[in-house]
């Protein structure tokens, strides 16, 4: 036995030792013990009496791989990163770049703390169980022998500290507002008057950073039901595609207490309950949702008085908050730095220049978020993990009302699948009648509402009723890849979708286009009897769905009459070998990617314009008899070879010479294509250069998940192609991803064989 320190006064933190253990079933004596029995590759099984148990063994069994990483994100929603890291560093509180300092001013100022505390203590007690076991289970870690040798990355830092409760709520707070409240941090940070004082990196003079992982977060979702699987029963397919680092790295474990949950899957950093998984009865996975979870707010301000705006006649005056951000100078001195943020009756006050929010004299700009107050996330994926089948996972999921901006695909061992997207979303109508909206009601972004009206608040009225949104429960298959929830297979359709949800009639993203196709021809070969190893194929083949369109007539251009240039005449012959995959071994598919990048913006490119009645194959046939369309095309080849050339790549360079993550082992090959190609498996890199594409920051296929059920019982096989830790020293950091490298799944049996058990006392108080 080995006392645990305790490191934050009044918790009381009791023994931990280490048997040797083959059997997951370890002997639980009282409520306040936890087992963690730890299973191949770092992943824990946690058994608890209690939700405040659970989340203690959880938040344990996190820390253990992930502390630095977890005390980062404290450090980032607790507005502390200027205090530490200097006001003009980076962070990232979304999927874009801004400063420290405008991330803290965003933390500290655009949530409300107390208000979420209460609501979770008051009217999420389950939930806050969790969170306050969570808290403790992590500082059980911290005061540990080994938290040393695990905390390699963080290991004297001054911001290494014990987490609050609050600590967890905040981190999920950030987690909700991901599509919605952080897209606009900066522009929330450096909100001022005009004539006012701008900021180091002022939105109202400069738009909003490019986010470079545009095509790159999303994901892939399928479930193919009793009809169409050789055992007749489901088989989900999980594939979502996030950032290789930072917060929202998934992590693999099991939940179990007794009698009442009993889940494994993968969970969000700093998430107490499995995101993404299965029971014994159903298994789940998820995508983000085209539905808007927020609404500008255009004011008309009161002349002379630019925090003064119009409600129905009458002025309001907008709320300043001074918000004060400690700063560490150059000198290493902590000084204070005050903002002043702006909130309305609509939310904050936002300028971003480059997306047409100014503030003038005439006019401000706030941002209605749905996500804001969202304290629901933790009650609505334990009702998920407690499902008995996709028809009761559905019924929890109008229940609960909490998603906040995913859809779920489900399958169940009896075959029945679902598609729905049952987020939350402004109770909004969108049509040419609803005089409210003033721009972005054809879907071309975000819709922008008249804040003159109060009529046109929706901010104070419950969220569009579940019965509104697109669900569908069936028997055949269903899938999504991030394009609007009503186009769900082949020939499916769902009616009446609100377009607040998705708009419909629109082409689709080519990824859709590819699931479609791969799902058909896998139906097709199979005679609509497929199997789990059919099901990860659609996933794992790698094929480029723009090769598909693209290289037949690629190949009779090349063949042409036109007078080539030499590199021309070179890249022709490279992609006339290249197997239209994005495996390691493809030789071509680099040359491809780099010249379909460029190609797929020809103008008149299609010589078959899309049409609504065929969605999976328009637009489609290259325009190779247009004379200029031709010369483009040849011009764009000629492009991709000279790049190639210019760096010192060959033309049929194998893919995984240059797209790789670089570990302790060496450089490992990473498989996948983009998002423009439509390659079902994302690999989100940087640039190519010369040592190849960036990879300080990949974005793409991160946990995937095959589950089906065999003699009753769940039969799964996963990857987390980034391992189960944050720390590079240690050998969770990548053992996967060189199994990811060879297409190869882990076996996840729910009686999976035991390495080593720990055994926890939950603190009293």
């Amino acid at each position: 036995m080995r006392k645990i320190r305790a490191w934050a006064a009044g918790i009381a933190l009791g023994c931990l030792s280490f048997p040797l253990s083959h059997s997951a079933a370890a002997a639980d004596t009282g409520s306040g013990n936890v087992t963690v029995a730890w299973m191949s590759h770092g992943i824990p099984h946690i058994t608890a009496h209690d939700l405040q148990g659970l989340g203690f063994g959880t938040g344990y069994a996190y820390a253990r791989y992930n502390a630095c990483l977890l005390l980062d994100t404290v450090t980032t929603v607790n507005g502390d990163r200027s205090k530490y890291f200097g006001a003009d560093g980076k962070a990232e509180p979304e999927f874009q770049t801004v400063s420290n300092l405008e991330s803290d001013v965003f933390f500290r100022g655009y949530f409300d703390h107390d208000a979420l505390e209460s609501d979770y203590r008051h009217n999420h007690a389950r939930a806050w169980q969790l969170i306050l076991g969570y808290a403790a289970g992590v500082n059980s870690f911290l005061g540990s022998a080994d938290a040393v040798g695990q905390m390699a990355s963080c290991r004297g830092k001054p911001w290494v500290r014990p987490v609050t409760p609050r600590d967890i709520m905040m981190v999920i707070a950030q987690k909700s507002v991901l599509t919605s409240g952080s897209a606009f941090a900066g522009a929330f940070a450096s909100a001022s008057p005009p004539g006012g004082p701008a900021g180091p990196d002022d939105r109202s003079v400069q738009p909003e950073s490019a986010d470079r992982h545009v095509g790159s977060v999303g994901s892939n979702a399928y479930a193919f039901g009793s009809d169409v699987t050789r055992a007749h029963t489901g088989i989900l397919v999980g594939n979502p595609h996030f950032p290789w680092n930072g917060p929202n790295r998934f992590f693999e474990l099991r939940q179990t207490i007794p009698g009442q949950l009993d889940v494994r899957g993968a969970a969000l950093g700093g998430f107490p309950l499995v995101n993404i998984g299965f029971n014994r009865d159903v298994a789940w996975s998820h995508t983000v949702s085209t539905g808007q979870r927020f609404t500008i707010f255009r004011l008309a301000l009161v002349p002379g008085h630019p925090d003064q705006y119009l409600v129905d006649g009458k002025a309001e005056t907008m709320d300043r908050r001074a918000i004060t951000v400690p700063v560490l100078t150059p000198a290493g001195t902590i000084v204070p730095e005050v903002r002043t943020v702006f909130w309305t009756r609509f939310g904050a006050v936002v300028v971003a220049k480059g997306r047409g929010l100014q503030w003038d004299d005439k006019q401000a700009f706030a941002l209605g978020d749905s996500e804001r107050n969202n304290t629901r996330l933790i009650d609505q994926w334990l009702r998920i993990g407690t499902a008995t089948s996709s028809t009761d996972l559905l019924a929890g999921l109008k229940e609960v009302h909490g998603l906040p901006w995913v859809n779920t695909v489900a399958a169940d061992r009896s075959g029945t699948i679902l598609m729905a997207d049952e987020s939350i979303v402004p109770a909004v109508t969108v049509g040419p009648d609803n005089h409210c909206i003033l721009r972005g009601a054809a879907g071309g972004g975000p819709l922008v509402m008249d804040g003159s009206h109060s009529a046109c608040d929706w901010t104070t009225a419950p969220p569009l009723s579940t019965n509104l949104m697109p669900a569908a429960l069936r028997k055949d298959y269903v899938f999504n890849s991030n394009d609007p929830a009503w186009a769900f297979n082949k020939n499916g359709r769902m009616a009446n979708v609100p377009p607040i949800v998705g708009v419909m009639g629109k082409p689709l993203r080519p990824r859709s286009r590819m699931s479609i196709l791969a799902v058909e021809d896998r139906l097709k070969a199979d005679h609509s009897a497929l199997t789990p190893d059919d099901a990860a194929s659609v996933v794992l083949d790698d094929r480029n769905y723009a090769a598909t369109l693209v290289q037949p007539a690629l190949a009779a251009l090349c063949h042409g009459a036109e007078q080539r240039t030499a590199g021309q005449d070179g890249a022709c012959g490279a992609l006339e070998k290249w197997d239209g995959r994005d495996t390691p071994q493809s030789e071509g598919a680099v040359l491809f990617r780099e010249f379909w990048q460029k190609a797929r913006n020809i103008p008149d490119l299609w010589s078959v314009a899309f049409t609504p009645d065929d969605l999976p194959d328009t637009p489609g046939t290259l325009a190779v008899t247009n004379p200029v369309v031709r010369q483009a095309l040849l011009d764009a080849l000629g492009a991709a070879a000279q790049k190639l050339q210019s760096l010192h790549f060959p033309l049929a360079v194998p893919l995984a010479a240059v797209q790789y993550r670089e570990t302790p082992r060496g450089k490992v090959a990473v498989p996948g294509g983009r998002e423009f190609e439509g390659t079902l498996n994302i690999a989100g890199f940087g640039a190519l250069g010369t040592d190849g594409y960036g990879h300080a920051d990949i974005v793409g296929t991160s946990y995937l998940q095959v589950v089906t059920w065999e003699n009753g019982l769940p039969e799964a096989r996963a990857i987390l192609t980034y391992g189960q830790s944050g720390e590079i020293n240690l050998p969770e950091y990548d053992d996967q991803t060189e199994l990811y490298a060879r297409s190869q799944l882990l076996r996840q049996p729910f009686d999976q064989p035991v390495i080593s058990t720990e055994h926890l006392q939950v603190p009293s108080h």
